[in-house]
């Protein structure tokens, strides 16, 4: 698994173009060329940087062991729409440089010999791909501010499909025709291709489409700390394994949130949630959902499923104990050597610590309370990780960052695994 594909996307389009270039024209020798050359160049790359986002928007389930899971698949989406919204700036700017330019006197106006008969298709393409530029800034700026409730900002952001079609467009007819039979021509034909079929998919509603499964709420129960216990009974369910998720829909005008599964599967449909009041949604599900409403679940989702053999070290840090419960519950992890540090404001706020107390006796877990509100801080030097093999970790991004930190610092670090649930 190649953990930066980021880089990699950037580096093969650069390298493609530019060998693609320098065969057919040479090394640029005035400032018009170099624009000439830099848009094409910063045309492929954003090409090929939004192709890469629709492929991962449509979620397809092949793509998520090379990427390590569905949450690392959105967490790499959003980086390519920021790259995306870079890159569209900088092929804009560049394109408007000329006034700039002339106006300083940093380079010859140019000179154009006999009159340029207009194509109508070509002056079209131009405007529909400014007319999607600026769209597309707004909507990476709005997805950055988070000035937008996720569930507008859900029914804006499937904007992205025809907007991409709006591109593929304006790239295919200024593509310049010598380059299509080049590689980089084979390039922007995968990626064009690849990414109007993804927009076509998302548009005619079929993104998750074959994982989802209806069922209705068997149960609710209200737990300390502002967390809701849901489960759900499930008509059909194809089974998943402890410590995946799934994104749930309990209302249609909402739209589905993810929630890790908080219990093994026992091959009946029945799955249980744990949710936090944390947003301004999740906060109303205790008011909103009623025993017997319906409800939709896709999934199961993600790669968070404790494999390992040497000696481990579990941390979750608050409302991330639920991947944590389901492989307490799970018939796993009999007989390694792990130790769970569960940290919590307090043990009166701790999710179905009794729970957890009888799973961790009962599989040989050592267990380690930490309460913030007794003064207890998770030490990450005293966990000794040099002799673990891997660690586990679910909780505040804040913390995480710490743990891998401290992780980057040592000769010789375990395998850190952990959770990126920032869908946006």
């Amino acid at each position: 698994m190649y953990n930066k594909p980021l880089p990699l996307i950037l580096l093969i389009s650069t390298l493609l173009y530019c060998a693609t270039t320098y065969l057919q024209n040479g090394i640029p020798a005035s400032y018009w060329q170099w624009r000439h050359e830099l848009v094409l160049l910063t045309g492929v790359q954003l090409m090929t940087v939004m192709s890469a986002a629709m492929l991962l928007a449509v979620r397809p389930v092949w793509l998520e062991s090379t990427l390590n899971g569905l949450d690392k698949m959105y967490a790499l989406h959003k980086q390519l729409g920021i790259t995306a919204g870079i890159l569209l700036a900088a092929h804009w700017l560049i394109k408007l440089s000329p006034k700039l330019v002339m106006a300083m006197e940093w380079a010859a106006p140019r000179i154009r010999s006999g009159a340029k008969i207009k194509d109508p298709l070509l002056d079209w393409a131009k405007d529909v791909g400014e007319w999607a530029a600026w769209a597309i800034l707004a909507m990476v700026i709005l997805a950055l501010l988070r000035a937008v409730p996720y569930r507008y900002w859900r029914k804006v952001h499937k904007l992205f499909a025809p907007l991409f079609l709006m591109g593929a467009f304006h790239g295919l007819i200024l593509m310049p025709s010598e380059f299509w039979l080049t590689p980089v021509g084979a390039l922007m034909a995968t990626a064009l291709l690849t990414g109007s079929l993804c927009a076509l998919y998302a548009l005619f509603g079929q993104i998750g489409q074959r994982q989802q499964h209806q069922g209705h709420i068997q149960a609710i129960e209200p737990l300390a700390a502002n967390q809701l216990a849901v489960t759900c009974q499930l008509n059909t369910w194809p089974g998943h394994t402890a410590g995946q998720f799934a994104l749930v829909s309990f209302d249609p005008a909402e739209g589905a949130h993810p929630y890790t599964i908080a219990a093994a599967d026992h091959g009946y449909g029945e799955l249980r949630f744990i949710i936090k009041g944390l947003g301004d949604y999740t906060q109303t599900l205790a008011q909103k959902l009623q025993v017997g409403a319906a409800m939709t679940v896709e999934g199961p989702y993600g790669r968070f499923n404790g494999q390992g053999t040497g000696a481990q070290a579990w941390i979750a840090g608050g409302i991330g104990v639920t991947p944590f419960l389901a492989w307490l519950d799970s018939a796993d992890f009999q007989q390694q050597s792990i130790d769970f540090y569960y940290c919590v404001t307090s043990a009166n706020a701790a999710a179905r610590l009794d729970e957890v107390r009888q799973a961790c006796a009962s599989k040989q877990i050592r267990l380690h309370l930490i309460e913030s509100d007794s003064g207890q801080r998770l030490d990450i030097r005293q966990i000794n990780a040099e002799q673990l093999s891997d660690i586990w970790y679910c909780g505040p991004a804040g913390l995480g960052q710490a743990i891998c930190q401290h992780l980057s610092q040592l000769g010789s670090a375990p395998r850190f695994h952990h959770e990126v649930f920032a869908m946006r």
